[in-house]
């Protein structure tokens, strides 16, 4: 199981994600013929960039020719910019180390033309590269440069993208706490700029934490919102994201797997749509727990191999733990425990060099549970002291209380959460005042007994 997290990239000035590509091409056709120089290479662009999610050798061919065009004219500015849109490209067909260069070359022209904003996009999306690869480290780095030059620039779009992308990495250390921090900052200034897009990524990813923290409830009711707004703006790559992690709910959580089928293959028709290998990727490792859970062992082990072939020629690292993970259980299920002590060693190996402690403690926990059956008591202990060391960290960092303070500090939902604790202090008073009551009272009765057996004694004593 993984949840879908907000990595947002930074597209193209020049062809918006929400638009239709096949509505578009017809007429970048035409416009193509009657165009030259500057105007050409940007009609280049935006055709590559709607063939982008249709046909990607033609968004490639397209793509490469604005490139040769911004060169011949030595438009910088202009071959920046298509070395960008060509990254994202690359992003989405799963060639990683492609998108890389493609961003890398762009950054070093826009540094070299100071351009600020372009930086900071470049920097970005190279940070959602290495977050794929699992190398936080990295990433982190990444948007918090992107973030200071969108400070600079007080660009409050920029911004608000890079604290989700902070956020996210937060979230992948389980640092569930500083994640919602960023989360609700960008929720704040996506509102105050009325960015809807921007909104519907801080909802989408703020449920996420809410279903971390058990209030699925909650969780819903923000990945609703969230594929409402995405709905709205036409924003269907999106959509699928909220999509997915709505499923994960039903599947997980709420066992109603016959709505989970549903959602998730809405997700999947929208992925597929879209071309994106990664959330295709993520749709089956889902599918597989979810025909796993309905004790389709056959069905869910597919779907786990489609997935795990999908993310290994993607290079996400962060999915083939996940997935090494899915099928360790799918094995110890079905009693095979040597197989599953070898898929969540996999797993486990590859979390804890990345840095993935979500997966670093559920693969302890699982292996703790094989070992256990196989009365291997010295690798039991061993697991069972890292697990439980890990687990205190984890415990402490998920306490509840710190969740209610962070809506007490953005101001979410603040009147009912002010209600039901004033309706909480009445109620105690109320039981604290009935409690002293009858222990008052109870104190009288002894009393007057007490003096009533006094005054017995001393009239006995008279006598």
């Amino acid at each position: 199981m993984r949840i879908l997290i907000a990595a947002i990239l930074i597209l193209s000035a020049t062809y918006r994600v929400n638009a239709s590509p096949i509505e578009e091409i017809d007429s970048l056709q035409a416009q193509l013929l009657i165009t030259q120089a500057d105007e050409k290479v940007k009609t280049l662009i935006t055709l590559s960039e709607a063939y982008r999610n249709i046909v990607f050798n033609d968004c490639m061919k397209y793509g490469i020719q604005a490139l040769e065009l911004s060169d011949k004219l030595n438009n910088k500015s202009l071959k920046a910019a298509t070395l960008k849109s060509l990254g994202i490209s690359s992003y989405y067909s799963g060639d990683m180390d492609i998108a890389l260069t493609y961003y890398t070359q762009s950054f070093e022209i826009y540094k070299e033309l100071n351009d600020k904003k372009g930086q900071a996009n470049c920097l970005n999306n190279i940070g959602i590269i290495y977050e794929e690869w699992a190398n936080f480290d990295k990433a982190i780095e990444y948007y918090t440069q992107s973030f200071n030059i969108e400070e600079e620039l007080d660009n409050k779009e920029g911004m608000a993208i890079s604290l989700i992308q902070i956020g996210n990495i937060s979230f992948y250390r389980n640092g569930y706490q500083e994640a919602i921090d960023n989360y609700y900052q960008a929720l704040l200034i996506s509102t105050e700029i009325d960015d809807k897009d921007g909104i519907g990524y801080a909802y989408n990813s703020i449920g996420i934490i809410y279903g971390k923290w058990k209030k699925f409830d909650k969780a819903l009711d923000y990945y609703q919102k969230a594929v409402t707004i995405f709905q709205e703006t036409n924003n269907k790559r999106a959509v699928s994201q909220a999509l997915t992690n709505m499923g994960e709910i039903y599947n997980f959580e709420l066992k109603d797997y016959k709505k989970a089928l549903k959602i998730y293959n809405e997700a999947l028709h929208l992925k597929k749509s879209q071309e994106d290998k990664v959330g295709i990727a993520l749709v089956y490792n889902n599918l597989g727990t979810l025909y796993g859970n309905m004790e389709d062992g056959k069905k869910a082990f597919e779907f786990f191999l489609k997935s795990l072939d999908l993310y290994k020629s993607t290079g996400s690292l962060t999915g083939v733990v996940m997935v090494n993970y899915n099928i360790g259980e799918l094995y110890r299920e079905s009693n095979d425990i040597s197989t599953a002590i070898e898929y969540f060693n996999n797993s486990l190996t590859m979390a804890k060099a990345t840095g993935q402690v979500d997966f670093i403690e559920s693969n302890y926990e699982a292996l703790i549970h094989c070992y256990a059956k196989t009365c291997d008591y010295e690798n039991f202990e061993n697991c069972f002291r890292l697990f439980t060391i890990g687990k205190d960290s984890l415990i402490e960092k998920l306490n509840e209380f710190e969740m209610i303070e962070m809506e007490i500090k953005y101001k979410v939902e603040e009147s009912i959460l002010e209600s039901i604790q004033l309706q909480k202090d009445n109620t105690e008073k109320e039981y604290q005042i009935r409690k002293y009551k009858f222990l008052l009272t109870g104190l009288a009765a002894i009393a007057i007994i007490i003096l009533f057996i006094y005054l017995l004694f001393l009239n006995i004593k008279k006598k």
